[in-house]
Formats: C-alpha cells, sequence, structure tokens
C-alpha cells in the first residue's frame, strides 16, 4: 500500500528495508504493493516510496505498542478491581467469583485435592476416593511418619513458623503485632526478653545434639541406678509383704518425676462436683506395648521381647542371670497385665470408670503395695486426703493376685523397663537403637527412622514452655479477626444445634429444654488463654513457671519439666476448679471438649489453613473448621456427654427420661454397626475392622457436628452470600462446603501406622470419618449430590 499523498516527499536515497527484484507469493503484502514500478522512470517516486514505507513502519509499531499499553492497562485495572472488589466476573451458579489470593490458592487446592477421574467416580458412593485421591498423589509420607493427614500439614507450618521464632533473636519493637506486650499500656519488655531466653535456653540444649551423644546413657542408667537403690528385690520367689515398704517407695519415687509405674495416679476435677480437685486411681491404657490386642501378636511380641533383651544388656549396669529370661518374664507380667485392662470403650465409659471409696479403703485394694501412703505422700501437706476415685476397683483386686504370683526380679524388671521406655528418646545412644527402632516400626515407620531435630525440640518446648511459646506464635500466626470469626462461626453452629433439639420426634420436651440450657451454658474458648495464664502478660507467664529449672542439659530439662507439671497437678488439692485453665496450649492443633467444665477449646493452632481463613469463602470455613466446632460441642451430647448435666455434673440419676434415653441408645447402635462394617487392609494384607463401639462417641460427634455445621453456613449465607471460586464450575457451593469438610480429612497410612490407629485410638480412621459423616449420614449431603436416597443411614443431631 502506497503512503499517503499528504506525506512529505523525504530525501533522495535508497532505504535499506525497500524491497527490490519482483515480488512471488512469499513476499509479504507491504513488500509486494511497495515494489510496484512508478510510471515515471526518475529516482525521485523511488525515494520517496522508500521514506513513506519507513513513515508507515513507525506509525505501525507506535500503534501496536499504544494498543499494547492500552491492553496492560486494562488487564491490570481488572486484576485490581478483582482482588478488591472481586465481583466483576461470575460463576456458573450466578454468584461472583472471588479472585483474592486466598481464593485461588483454594481453588487450586480443592482441583488437586479431587481425584483426577473425579469426573467418572460417583460422590454418593465413594465420595473418600473422589475428594482425596488427588491430595494422596500429592502427599509422601516422610520415612518418620505412619500416617498423614491435614492435621500433620497445619502442623508441619506451625513448627516452621516456631522453629523461625526459636531461632530468631527477640523480636525488636517493629516487629510486633497486635498481641505483643510491646502494645500493652504497661511495657513489661524485660520479663518478656526474660521468657524469650527461656524458651531459647531449653530449645538449644535440645538441638545440642553433640553434647547429647557425649552423654550418652549414661542420664538413664543413673535413674536405674537411684531405682535400684530404693527397690532391691532380687529372686525368682513372689514378692511378700515385706517388700510392701519397698515397692510402695519405688512407685512414689517415680510419681514424683512424672514416669509411669504400675497403676495411673493423679488429680482432676471431680465428675461428681466440678469444682472439686480430687485424687483419682485407675488403671493404664498403656502398660508396655500401646494396646492390649498386641499382647495377642505372637509376632509383635517376640519383636518386642527381643528388643527388650539388647536393651537390658545395654543399659543394666549389672544384670544376674540371664537377661532373656528377664525380658520374657517382664513381657509376661505386662500381658497379664494387659489382658486384666478394661477394653478402650470402657476406660471412656465415666459411668463405669467413676468409683468414690475412702482413703483407708484402699488399702485392700493391693496390699503387697501401700497406695494410702503412695497417696498421702503425693499431695500436699496442708492437704487432707479422706476419698479416692477408684477406677476399676476389679482391675486392681487383679492386679494385685498378678504381682503376688510374679517374681521380684520380673517386678524389678519391669519397673526399670517402664524408665527406659520413657526415657530412651531423650538420649542418642547405640544402647537403646534396638527399642527405637520396634517403635518406629510397630508405629508404620522406617526401623531407622529420625525425626528432624528441630521438630522434636519444638515439641520439648512446647511441652514444657507451652505458654510462653504460645505467646510469640499468635502475634506470628493469629489475629482478632481470626478470633472473632471463630467466635462467629462457633455461636452459629451452637444456634442450629438448639434448633436441631427442638425438632426431634425421639427426645421428650422436658429433656429438649434442659438439653438447650446446656448448649446455652457451653463455655466456647477460642485462640489462646487470658488467665491462668494470661498469654499476653508478660509478668503472668514468668509467675506460672516459677520453680522450673530450665538449664543446658537436654534430659535434666525433660525430667525437670516432668517434676514440675507433676506438682502443679497435686498441688491443685485443696483448691476450687480453675475454670480459666486449657488443656491445649495455643500452638496446638487440635481441640476438645471438657464434659466436667462444660466447655469447648479451639487453640490458634487448629485456626489456621486449610481448616480456616478469614478470605476463605464461608462454605471452606464451615466445611472444615465448622465440622471440628460442631464435633466439639456434639460430644456434650454422645454416648458419655449425655450423662452430665447443664452444669457440667456428672449425675446419679440421669437428667434424661428413660423414653429418650432409650430411643438415643437404639440410634446410637446404628453407629455402633455402621461403622464396625468400615475395613482396611493391615499388615501383610490382613483385613482391619474399625471397632465401633470403641469409636462410638467420636463417630457420634462427627455426625452432629457436620450437620450443625451445614445447618449453621447456611443461615449465614441468607444474610452474607458467599463468593464462587474459579475454576470450580463444576460444582456447587453445597457441594463445595462437603468437599472442603473431605479435603480436610484425607489421609495416607502404612499398614502398621493404620492397625496401631484402629487398636489403640478412639477416633475412626480418616477415610471413616468422610464416608460415615458425609456420604452415609449428612442428608445435606445426600441432596447436595443428588444422590438417589436422601434418607441417612444413621441420626442423632
Amino acid at each position: 500500500m502506497a503512503p499517503a499523498d499528504d506525506q512529505p516527499v523525504a530525501a533522495q536515497g535508497s532505504h535499506p528495508d525497500a524491497p527490490s527484484g519482483p515480488a512471488d507469493e512469499s513476499t509479504p503484502l507491504l513488500g509486494r504493493e511497495a515494489a510496484e514500478p512508478s510510471n515515471s522512470s526518475t529516482g525521485v517516486n523511488r525515494v520517496s516510496l522508500s521514506e513513506n514505507i519507513k513513515r508507515w513502519r513507525r506509525q505501525r509499531w507506535i500503534s501496536l505498542l499504544i494498543a499494547f499499553i492500552l491492553v496492560t492497562a486494562i488487564v491490570i485495572l481488572t486484576l485490581v478491581f478483582g482482588v478488591f472488589g472481586s465481583r466483576r466476573r461470575m460463576g456458573s451458579s450466578g454468584n461472583a467469583l472471588c479472585l483474592t489470593p486466598p481464593c485461588i490458592h483454594a481453588a487450586s487446592d480443592i482441583l488437586y485435592n479431587l481425584s483426577p477421574d473425579y469426573k467418572n467416580i460417583d460422590p454418593c458412593t465413594n465420595f473418600e476416593q473422589f475428594v482425596c485421591d488427588g491430595w494422596r498423589s500429592r502427599h509422601d509420607l516422610r520415612p518418620d511418619q505412619g500416617s498423614l493427614d491435614s492435621f500433620n500439614q497445619i502442623q508441619d507450618n506451625n513448627q516452621m513458623v516456631l522453629r523461625h521464632i526459636l531461632e530468631s533473636p527477640y523480636p525488636g519493637a517493629s516487629d510486633h503485632s497486635f498481641y505483643s506486650p510491646m502494645r500493652l499500656t504497661v511495657r513489661a519488655s524485660s520479663a518478656d526478653e526474660d521468657n524469650f531466653d527461656e524458651l531459647q535456653r531449653a530449645y538449644n540444649a535440645c538441638m545440642a545434639v553433640d553434647s547429647i551423644k557425649k552423654v550418652g546413657v549414661k542420664p538413664i542408667q543413673d535413674l536405674l541406678g537411684n531405682l535400684t537403690g530404693i527397690l532391691a528385690l532380687e529372686g525368682s520367689t513372689s514378692v511378700t509383704q515385706a517388700d510392701s515398704k519397698a515397692l510402695s517407695a519405688a512407685t512414689l519415687f517415680l510419681e514424683r518425676l512424672g514416669l509411669p509405674s504400675i497403676f495411673n495416679f493423679g488429680s482432676g476435677a471431680d465428675d461428681k462436683n466440678p469444682d472439686v480437685v480430687v485424687v483419682f486411681a485407675g488403671p493404664r491404657s498403656r502398660i508396655g506395648l500401646p494396646s492390649p490386642a498386641y499382647y495377642l501378636d505372637e509376632d509383635t511380641v517376640k519383636e518386642y521381647t527381643s528388643a527388650m533383651t539388647q536393651v537390658l544388656k545395654g543399659v543394666l549396669p549389672t544384670t544376674k542371670g540371664s537377661v532373656d529370661k528377664l525380658a520374657a518374664a517382664i513381657v509376661a507380667f505386662e500381658s497379664k497385665i494387659a489382658a486384666a485392662t478394661p477394653p478402650l470403650e470402657d476406660l471412656q465409659d465415666v459411668t463405669k470408670a467413676y468409683s468414690a471409696m475412702s482413703l483407708k479403703d484402699t488399702s485392700a485394694l493391693v496390699p503387697i503395695l501401700d497406695i494410702e501412703h503412695i497417696l498421702t505422700s503425693l499431695v500436699p501437706s496442708n492437704y487432707t486426703l479422706d476419698r479416692v476415685i477408684t477406677q476399676f476397683p476389679e482391675f486392681f483386686a487383679n492386679v494385685s493376685d498378678i504381682l503376688e504370683t510374679t517374681s521380684k526380679d520380673a517386678i524389678q524388671g519391669f519397673l526399670s523397663w517402664k524408665v527406659i521406655q520413657a526415657t530412651a528418646s531423650l538420649v542418642d545412644a547405640p544402647e537403646v537403637k534396638p527399642y527405637i527402632q520396634f517403635t518406629n516400626k510397630l508405629a508404620g515407620k522406617d526401623a531407622d527412622a529420625t525425626t528432624e531435630r528441630y521438630r522434636t525440640c519444638i515439641n520439648h518446648v512446647d511441652g514444657g514452655l507451652g505458654w510462653i511459646l504460645g505467646r510469640f506464635y499468635i502475634e506470628e500466626a493469629f489475629s482478632a479477626n481470626a478470633k472473632k470469626l471463630g467466635d462467629q462461626i462457633i455461636s452459629d453452629i451452637k444456634e442450629q444445634f438448639k434448633n436441631k433439639l427442638a425438632s426431634l420426634d425421639w427426645m421428650e420436651d422436658e429433656v429438649k429444654k434442659l438439653a438447650a440450657k446446656k448448649v446455652d451454658a457451653l463455655v466456647q474458648k477460642i485462640g489462646y488463654p487470658t488467665q491462668s495464664p494470661n498469654v499476653t502478660d508478660p509478668a503472668s507467664l514468668k509467675d506460672y513457671y516459677t520453680g522450673l529449672n530450665i538449664t543446658d542439659a537436654y534430659f535434666d530439662n525433660t525430667l525437670s519439666i516432668l517434676r514440675w507439671t507433676t506438682n502443679q497437678s497435686w498441688s491443685a488439692l485443696g483448691k476450687p476448679v480453675d475454670r480459666n485453665e486449657w488443656g491445649m496450649t495455643p500452638p496446638t492443633v487440635n481441640a476438645y471438649y471438657n464434659p466436667a467444665g462444660n466447655e469447648i477449646v479451639f487453640p490458634a493452632g487448629i485456626m489456621q489453613y486449610p481448616a480456616f481463613g478469614g478470605d476463605l469463602p464461608q462454605y471452606m470455613n464451615y466445611g472444615a473448621f465448622g465440622a471440628v466446632a460442631g464435633h466439639e460441642l456434639s460430644h456434650a451430647f454422645d454416648n458419655n456427654g449425655k450423662n452430665y448435666d447443664p452444669s457440667g455434673n456428672l449425675t446419679d440419676v440421669p437428667w434424661w427420661t428413660n423414653k429418650t434415653l432409650q430411643a438415643f441408645e437404639t440410634r446410637a447402635e446404628c453407629f455402633v454397626d455402621e461403622y464396625s462394617n468400615f475395613t482396611a487392609s493391615g499388615v501383610n494384607g490382613t483385613t482391619l475392622h474399625v471397632n465401633g463401639r470403641q469409636t462410638l462417641g467420636e463417630n457420634i460427634a462427627d455426625a452432629g457436628g457436620l450437620s450443625a455445621s451445614y445447618s449453621a453456613w447456611q443461615k449465614r449465607r441468607q444474610d452474607y452470600p458467599d463468593l464462587d471460586l474459579p475454576g470450580l464450575d463444576d460444582f456447587s457451593q453445597e457441594q463445595l462446603f462437603y468437599i472442603s469438610f473431605g479435603n480436610f480429612w484425607c489421609s495416607k497410612y502404612t499398614p502398621n501406622g493404620l492397625t496401631s490407629r484402629i487398636r489403640t485410638d478412639e477416633h475412626s480412621p480418616d477415610f471413616a470419618r468422610i464416608m460415615g459423616p458425609a456420604m452415609m449420614n449428612s442428608r445435606g449431603f445426600r441432596e447436595a449430590f443428588s444422590c438417589p436416597v436422601k434418607e441417612p443411614v444413621c441420626e442423632l443431631w
């Protein structure tokens, strides 16, 4: 195309880009047009044409540049308005799309977590596969893990935050957040820095691996030497009354250290009078191996005995007789106690575990062991002990018979073995390696796996100085808005739970009123405590840990923490129950319901992505964290929680009518049967059955929690509609609620890890926690995914 006539003619000369020669089919249109000869044979027209082409090309590039700038500006403005307004585009449901970074991240995670073949999987028949196959392909177990789920993911993220805290200098004024004492009216920076130094001292002592290796197994041997000095039983004959004093003194020695003995002694709120602290005595849920079921497994017992034999040979200063025979005798003793121990479902049943008796009557429980002397030595000197809550008196009688028929060597060896078991992980020595390898394998880990040291040390600090650590954690990972949102979600769920109670046709009206009263009285604790201690007050924290001595020796620090914690527990006797106390530190990735206090507690540690996020659509928050919150609330009405009245008292006369109680039991049996039918592959392809009775309380809570949270979200969205997530046009918001729930419980297990979970845990394995509450027992799920049958299999709340 020739230049326009009104463009000036350039000076003579040829343009290097001007085409020459005849045009062909490969010549660009511009070249072909420019190559057409002029009527004039002079060079002037050729020069003018060349200059005009030059100007045309310059204008063309300018136009393209302007167009590029305009398009870029439009894209930037679109993204800006998308980030801050999130309402420029619509999802398939007709709702606006959320295009903030947290929403895009969440949408991406959901798409990755879903099975790549989800379009060909029916969520009504296999929702766990539908929602978790992609998650499993993206997440691998570390060698030191026997299982993995979202709780582990959140914990990993939390530990990175804590690691940065513990390995960094004390934060300066500019680094402090809303929760920092630096923002308090009264500055207490010196106490805060002192507390921080204590954290780092404990952490650095744990991280000093070279020093720990150099010390070796000697700290354990020193403890064993102290124990032997107290308990010097020798011989194959059984213990007699003459050995009672020594055996009682040895038990007391271990209890004061916070180390396990034959029985479980402690203090806590009286279930029948929850404002009073009482002493209790009962069986341990774990006497040696993690579960009594393991003693029925010949291969496991053989490996356990072998590991014990090797460790005893390396650790015990002197051993008379055959160590092989001693190990076999110890395992036989443990096996008998394990067989006498009530099953886990009975240990959890407060109506079976509560039996009050006078202190003097305890002397008849185990004549060979002076329980009265042990307990009066543990309580404060100014406290008069006259009553003990004895859990399962028949267990004590059975163990008494076992003791009287067990050799002195076996009993002495057993107590020595308890010390070794409790402290083996605190040393780095070849002498204890066979036991570490055995426990790793039993838990589904690689036998020689070692956890990254910083993880071990963070857990150590959290276990000992967790409230101080929590003060710095919430500064980094929590906010006032997060606390506000958590309170809102829980309040919404409480309201909907009460609505559900009112609609039940199997619960009588008088019971409904009391149940609603219990919901209203339920205390919700979110994030962190502000009393006992106040984690935002350095002076309160410093005072709380008075008497705890932290040095540069890791083993000694652990024993100091155990002794201090034990003393704290016993020193509560004679004082009112402190209802401001928390049972979990702020970084903990967990939650709990305390029936005696009628309270639900949610540490800041669990209020993290993917369970929770202030920038996420509410169907995600209610689907994950909301279901957890509803779960804890539902525990107030599970097979155990229902025995506590609205004030948190375990009543002798149930506050439920017989008719309502019978209806509850019928519906509860549905859950027992349903979950007992869940199976999985264990070691060597064996079939594992979930224990529906052992897991009953948790299964009831899972179903009730999910139902209440779904109703709460449905109510919330009426006034505050949710945005859609990009790239998820295949799903409605109702479906995404349940997908968020399922994603939170996606998991992987090794065969041994899954075996351990089913044998030792009151919670069902995670796959059953997806399938049961959502796919099988949720009417909302079945409606959301258009399942043929809408009626739940089992339903209580």
